[in-house]
């Protein structure tokens, strides 16, 4: 909280690692939520997660912290302490948002499970010339829009997650849509709580609506929501992966099925335009007026079409500037977009993958193609003003040449940062299906906008290390906090082992000319065969890619390891389809409830190493099988380790390493899932024994690690576990008061107390907010404060 409150204080940014389970979501929510009630000025908090079920967390923790703080008020209100200032005494407006599919509460479009379809089939609801002619409608859409006429706020101060929105939209008293209620209160909101993609994503970006201060009731500003710098904080939970999103919300991929599909899309608009000119001509004489004065007029589509969605893909000089002549006219913009799809697909015709930057591909289209590299810069916001005055509902339908129009924005706007990639054969050697990849490889210009807009920007993970690198490739400046915070408890919880080599001597490790070793794949197989006779319940192993997995079990079921594995425990698998591997989870987890206990074998980097959590008996013992490096010889790596070689300094070796750790780290975190939990994590690797392997593993894991635990053979390792988690199993009453891992408020306040005694009167007087046994924090104090008195037991003084 000190750490944090620093960077508010300063206006600043900060990167913050904390373990998972330790209170990382509610102590952000106490102290921000706190300092916006200090400071009513500050604007609202933006919160971003990744999946759905963190989201629904995160409101309900905060849920928790607002309802303790009104509990407090009330008390000292009824005390007789003066009225707090602030809305109804420490109540405050928070929403969650996710998208249609997730909140929908529509009888029949809810039944859909696709994303895309989904939008489509609200889009066709909602559209406003849909409505005029009355051909459909959505009844939640139409008691949205007949509520907003009725009231200002559609409700009252509170929490809402995305669960109580859509009850909400069920219940006959609102009844409103609960996706678009969402997003008409996040300009009312004090907490809002939604995905990166909301944020980072251009294409999708909530820039508007997010900006500046919440309004108060009946609709008025707090102050400081119109100055160029918003005063707004935006958090971004598990943050360790936030420069590959960056990266992905701004590339686009093009094959020739996609260039053939956005023939097709010219034709139809072509179609569409000549039968507008027939009908409604006036339709597009209005919008060539618009486009007349400029790209934020044009870009003002509606609601119901676009959803308020600003691109910050443009730089701020060129939105006021007016669409080239050109491309007004609604048929010469065909014309130009059909321009570019035929010479996509002659440059798509190589034998051989090459490399350009962007300036050499503009080059091509105006020598090639007779397209001016100006006129790239605006086909985003053109086309989308194209769909809106066509009246195109079916959106999906027009995503090939949409992708188009993206990649000759990004083209057009960015002459560095960027490559583009011609492969013949993307998937394997011998299937010719030539692929146009236009790759970022600065992953700071999509955050750019956020660190621009907003005052403090907080990067949080509970595996972030290390943290020195964050700011370097998202271009933080005014980086005021960074910091590690190790983990409290009250017995040794985690047990980590470096196995370097089997019983034999030989070494392990999954790097490529060892991987064909069948020594190494039969010690492999060896400590997974122990680890099951030893560990109860679940037992979770990683590997380094589906390859990697694929060749393993092959050489496992040739050598009977996968039999004799099976007649200790059950042994389930992570593929590459989504529904196989969560049907295997859910079965994995039966087998765990039931007693027998289960294997799960799965990759770094999937689907279950970035969002599943295996707590308890889940989850007793983690295995890494190798180092999770990526491809090196992937052509878009090597695009972004040059990149980072020439603008940041930061060498091959260096980057590699540090996305493979955290990927490891990511993968042990699993386990562990709070303060009461318990689990052993191996690493079955030799390089982890290497110190630039060793330096980047979280300070709250490298904690518990021992000498002794560096260096081990695979039976060895495998006591070592038994021996854990013997000791682990056996009965342990935890402490309720000062010493504990988890203070209750009365312990809380006799360390205060015990504190008090040690601290003398002035030192008190300096450090008021805190309590005197946490001076460790920093305080900003002249002099170094006193050391704690010799009646504090051994926890306390750890903690100072």
């Amino acid at each position: 909280m000190c750490e944090l409150k620093r960077a508010l204080d300063a206006k600043g940014n900060s990167v913050l690692e904390m373990p998972t389970g330790t209170g990382k979501t509610v102590t952000l929510f106490s102290l921000i939520t706190s300092y916006q009630w200090a400071h009513p000025e500050l604007g609202r908090l933006v919160y971003c997660t990744r999946t759905v079920p963190e989201m629904s967390k995160a409101v309900e923790e905060l849920r928790k912290v607002i309802d303790f703080r009104v509990e407090v008020l009330a008390k000292e209100l009824d005390a007789g302490s003066e009225a707090p200032k602030g809305l109804a005494a420490g109540h405050i407006l928070a929403v969650g948002l996710s998208a249609r599919r997730n909140m929908c509460v529509h009888p029949e479009v809810s039944k859909e499970g696709d994303r895309e379809r989904v939008d489509e089939m609200c889009r066709q609801l909602t559209a406003p010339w849909t409505r005029e002619k009355k051909t459909a409608s959505c009844v939640h859409f139409e008691k949205y829009e007949s509520a907003l006429g009725q009231q200002s706020q559609l409700l009252d101060t509170g929490i809402y997650t995305i669960e109580d929105l859509r009850v909400k939209g069920m219940d006959k008293e609102y009844g409103w849509c609960p996706y678009y209620a969402a997003r008409r209160l996040i300009q009312a909101s004090s907490v809002v709580v939604l995905n990166y993609q909301y944020v980072l994503d251009p294409k999708v970006s909530l820039a508007s609506s997010l900006g500046g201060a919440p309004s108060l009731p009946g609709g008025k500003m707090r102050a400081g929501g119109l100055s160029s710098i918003e005063p707004s904080i935006v958090v971004f939970d598990e943050a360790h992966n936030i420069d590959d999103v960056c990266i992905e919300s701004l590339s686009v991929k093009l094959n020739r099925q996609r260039l053939d599909q956005s023939s097709g899309n010219l034709t139809r608009l072509g179609n569409e335009i000549e039968r507008v000119k027939k009908e409604d001509a006036s339709r597009l004489q209005e919008e060539y007026k618009r486009l007349v004065q400029g790209l934020r007029q044009a870009g003002q589509i509606d609601e119901a079409m676009a959803d308020q969605l600003q691109s910050p893909v443009l730089p701020e000089d060129l939105v006021s500037e007016a669409i080239p002549g050109n491309i007004r006219r609604a048929e010469h913009f065909i014309a130009l977009l059909r321009r570019i799809v035929n010479f996509c697909r002659r440059y798509l015709h190589v034998e051989r993958a090459q490399c350009e930057g962007p300036l050499s591909i503009c080059h091509k289209l105006e020598e090639d193609a007779e397209v001016d590299s100006k006129s790239l810069k605006f086909c985003h916001e053109r086309l989308r003003s194209l769909l809106n005055t066509l009246q195109v509902s079916n959106l999906e339908e027009f995503t090939p040449i949409t992708k188009v129009a993206d990649f000759v924005t990004l083209l057009g706007t960015y002459s560095q940062g960027f490559t583009i990639i011609v492969d013949p054969y993307p998937e394997a050697q011998g299937i010719y299906d030539p692929t146009l990849i236009l790759r970022c490889l600065d992953a700071s210009i999509a955050i750019r906008p956020v660190l621009k807009r907003y005052q403090s920007v907080v990067l949080t993970s509970g595996t972030i290390s290390p943290l020195e690198m964050y700011p370097k490739i998202l271009g933080m400046s005014n980086v005021v906090a960074t910091e590690s915070f190790s983990i409290t408890m009250e017995r040794k919880c985690l047990c980590p082992l470096i196995v370097t080599h089997g019983p034999d001597q030989v070494p392990i490790s999954s790097r490529f000319s060892l991987r064909e070793d069948p020594s190494v794949v039969q010690n492999y197989g060896s400590l997974l065969e122990q680890l099951v006779q030893t560990v109860p319940d679940g037992l979770v192993c990683f590997f380094t890619s589906y390859r990697y997995l694929e060749q393993v079990l092959e050489k496992w079921y040739e050598t009977g390891v996968i039999s004799r594995v099976l007649k200790h425990k059950l042994l389930f698998i992570e593929t590459a389809d989504v529904v196989a591997t969560t049907y295997a989870l859910n079965l994995y987890r039966q087998a765990c409830d039931s007693g027998q206990g289960a294997v799960f074998l799965s990759v770094a980097r999937g689907k279950v190493a970035e969002g599943i959590d295996f707590d308890r008996h889940y989850g007793r013992c983690v295995v890494l099988f190798g180092v999770p490096f990526q491809y090196t010889l992937s052509r878009e790596l090597r695009a972004r380790l040059e990149f980072l070689r020439q603008h940041y300094d930061i060498k091959e070796s260096e980057f590699l390493n540090f996305d493979a750790m955290r990927q490891a780290s990511q993968c042990l975190g699993r386990v562990i899932r709070s303060k009461r939990d318990y689990g052993v994590m191996i690493f079955a690797d030799q390089r982890y024994a290497r110190s630039d392997k060793r330096s980047k593993i979280p300070d709250w894991i490298r904690h518990f690690l021992e000498p002794g635990h560096v260096f081990m053979a695979s039976d060895l390792a495998v006591e070592a576990a038994g021996n854990f988690l013997l000791q682990m199993s056996q009965p342990f009453e935890e402490k309720t008061g000062v010493g504990a891992s988890v203070l209750t408020p009365q312990a809380l306040q006799e360390l205060q107390a015990e504190g008090s005694k040690a601290s003398d009167s002035k030192e008190m007087e300096k450090s008021a907010i805190f309590a005197p046994p946490l001076k460790r924090l920093k305080l900003n104090l002249s002099t170094p404060p006193d050391p704690p008195s010799s009646n504090l037991d051994a926890v306390s003084k750890q903690i100072w």
